[in-house]
């Protein structure tokens, strides 16, 4: 995969910024209603993607744990500025190594991590590949260092923090392996990488058209909520709405690129930026969108292959 380390040089450029004083801070915390943060990175910090966190009666669920054990870190101190209530669980949205790599941090301090079944298998496997061809021993022990999941569910699950409820939903598109945590007397979804707001996503693994059909059905069951994306700040149904025409208009660019015999993905990448080029990451992941949705449409895209 010629362009996997043009990926991982994206986020290790992300998690090698210094934490020290002077540099970005790892997030900033966002009140979404009583006893509901959401952490957003921006895309210059060394968490990678954005987090959040729900406090019940009797306990703390985490969302997510970034790229960097630093930022867990920090999460972790964030949320016993708001609480003194142990956190008893971790959802993990989905494997990508920028959701999962600070699950040590929960664990230690008494959470149980959940995700759906397949995050388990892929996140000491498929997370290799972020590091391309030229992967050193040290990033492979890095990779099989990441902690999984404690208890995983195929379709979903309900946890109760005393008298809140959160419903963990399971949904296509982006891995094969993705969660959205729903919390239902906020209104709050956060959907991990299924939505990025105003955001480039990272299609690597994705089936765009399941991705579309996903985004379309957050904005049917919760037209009210607001959503914490993956990447990008909160955001309402509007721009979940912009995220499935970005798909969308992707989908069209390469088929109409196709039928006009456009060469490679790469001819299409000036029409492209004229519609997207405002939009954080396109440097990084135009290219790869292009590349990525070709290869879906002609058939030959891998993805992972689902746990037994």
């Amino acid at each position: 995969m010629k362009r996997a380390p043009a990926l991982w040089t994206l986020l290790l450029l992300i998690a090698a910024r210094s934490a020290s004083a002077g540099g970005p801070p790892y997030f900033d915390l966002v009140a979404l209603g009583p006893g509901v943060w959401a952490a957003i990175s921006s895309p210059d910090s060394d968490a990678g993607s954005n987090a959040g966190f729900v406090v019940g009666s009797d306990g703390v669920l985490v969302i997510d744990t970034f790229q960097d054990p630093r930022a867990a870190q920090a999460l972790l101190g964030a949320i016993r500025e708001k609480t003194t209530l142990p956190i008893r669980y971790v959802v993990n949205t989905h494997y990508h190594l920028d959701h999962v790599a600070g699950n040590g941090v929960f664990r230690e301090a008494g959470a149980v991590i959940l995700a759906q079944h397949n995050v388990r298998g892929w996140e000491t496997t498929e997370n290799l590949k972020f590091f391309g061809a030229g992967i050193t021993d040290e990033q492979k022990r890095e990779v099989a260092s990441y902690v999984p999941a404690d208890i995983d569910y195929r379709e979903g699950v309900e946890i109760h923090l005393g008298d809140r409820k959160i419903v963990v939903r399971v949904f296509a598109g982006h891995t094969g392996g993705d969660s959205v945590v729903v919390v239902p007397d906020a209104q709050v979804v956060f959907t991990g990488d299924l939505f990025w707001n105003h955001a480039l996503p990272n299609l690597i693994d994705a089936k765009t058209q399941l991705q579309i059909a996903t985004n379309r059905q957050f904005v049917a069951d919760y037209p009210s909520a607001r959503f914490v994306p993956g990447h990008g700040p909160v955001a309402g149904a509007d721009d979940v709405r912009a995220f499935v025409d970005y798909l969308v208009r992707l989908r069209a660019l390469v088929s109409a690129g196709k039928a006009g015999h456009a060469a490679s993905p790469s001819d299409l990448l000036p029409e492209w930026k004229r519609q997207y080029g405002t939009w954080t990451f396109f440097d990084y992941f135009a290219l790869p969108n292009l590349q990525d949705a070709s290869a879906e449409l002609a058939g030959r895209k891998r993805t992972p292959t689902p746990s037994p």
